[in-house]
């Protein structure tokens, strides 16, 4: 089942009239600046760990891989959806370049945004780690092997995305999407709901390893650090809501279909531009480090 010009069926209703002119400025306008925050506030980020030794720690590189996956959105993905968007228009005219343009930004939006969860994956880890067996995360974690493990996942997933796009047939390639998809919703919750059991059993442990003092101010570093990427966890899953309820409006509401899908997909799109505002608000250290990079 596909739209006009060959596009798959859920890219919905294509039309050219005077709402949909409308609609599509206005989703210029919302992915130009936030793709313009995402590159910058990312960048800010990238730098100001790399440039302090002191921020280089396993879970701030973990952040730094993050940074780089939402910064890749802000530069490739958010942008191409506007061209789409802009492409679309002619749809009904010529479809001289739909199917290209449309490939173009579909596999680097699978690639920025399964990126993204593939990082929110790995930082649940290491969070769940990092809490429940804290003196041996201590000794066995370290800058170079976290570095090499987000290498890792960004090399594979990059081959994933080029074997579902490029390779398999559509209804292979749907399932293992899906697979990854329902991986990438259930671990990091399931990860966070291991650690809250796993806090409750061992603080009486760490409290007999490590003096009261250094337990306490362990922990309160590492809860925040937790606290934090649970926010920008949970961001990531409220965005997914709308694109995920659009099937609700597809057959008997098609023009509001083809309105709202547009927005529910900017949506997920909001996340790359909000993470940074997160990381330098609720990290004291950051934003210092940030501001003497700058000269501020």
């Amino acid at each position: 089942m596909t739209a006009v010009c060959g596009l798959p069926w859920w890219t919905g209703l294509q039309r050219n009239d005077t709402i949909a002119y409308v609609n599509d400025i206005l989703l210029a306008a919302v992915n130009g600046s936030s793709a313009i925050f995402a590159i910058l506030g990312n960048l800010a980020i990238i730098v100001t760990i790399i440039k302090t030794p002191t921020l280089q720690k396993p879970s701030n590189i973990l952040l730094c891989s993050l940074a780089f996956a939402d910064l890749l959105t802000g530069v490739t993905a958010q942008p191409l959806f506007v061209v789409w968007r802009v492409f679309l228009q002619r749809a009904q005219k010529s479809c001289l370049h739909q199917i290209l343009v449309f490939n173009v930004y579909h596999t680097f939006k699978y690639f920025a945004v399964g990126l993204s969860f593939v990082n929110i994956v790995l930082i649940s880890f290491d969070r769940y780690y990092a809490l429940s067996k804290p003196l041996e995360y201590i000794v066995k974690v370290t800058k170079s092997g976290t570095t090499k493990i987000a290498g890792l996942g960004c090399v594979i997933w990059l081959l994933m995305t080029i074997l579902i796009v490029f390779f398999l047939p559509p209804l292979p390639g749907f399932i293992m999407l899906y697979i990854f998809g329902v991986l990438f919703l259930v671990v990091p919750p399931v990860n966070y709901m291991r650690l809250l059991f796993s806090l409750r059993r061992h603080n009486a442990q760490l409290r007999d390893e490590v003096t009261s003092q250094m337990s306490t101010i362990f922990q309160r570093e590492k809860k925040k650090v937790t606290l934090n990427m649970c926010i920008v966890t949970g961001l990531l899953f409220a965005t997914l809501l709308p694109i995920g309820s659009m099937e609700i409006f597809h057959k008997g509401y098609p023009r509001i279909h083809s309105i709202l899908l547009p927005w529910s997909t900017t949506m997920t799109f909001i996340p790359p531009s909000t993470n940074p505002i997160i990381y330098f608000g609720r990290n004291k250290n950051m934003r210092n480090a940030f501001k003497s990079i700058m000269k501020i």
